[in-house]
């Protein structure tokens, strides 16, 4: 019996998951044309929440995600398929305490 030859399709993470589960978040304003990176961070509903008051009550296209473990991977990505700026985190939305 032969082996079917397998290729590797996409290549692995190159960083371990954090154990914490910590990860990074990011917030775009479309309105604006701007995104933040928030985090660390391990319950991102603080930020949804925030988001959707922003929509209902606001009226802005604020969106939360994607998120991931790397705030410099993350932001790289995302800029380079959004084409938004970068701004300084909590600079689109704050959560409520």
């Amino acid at each position: 019996m032969t082996v079917p030859h397998l290729r590797v399709v996409e290549e692995a993470p190159t960083s371990a998951p954090d154990p914490s589960g910590q990860f990074f978040l990011i917030l775009s304003d479309y309105d604006q044309g701007f995104f933040s990176v928030e985090g660390p961070m391990t319950d991102d509903q603080p930020w949804n929440s925030a988001a959707r008051h922003a929509r209902d009550n606001l009226r802005r296209r604020v969106v939360c995600g994607p998120t991931g473990p790397d705030r410099d991977a993350l932001a790289a990505e995302f800029q380079r398929a959004e084409k938004l700026a970068g701004v300084p985190p909590g600079s689109i939305v704050r959560p409520r305490r």
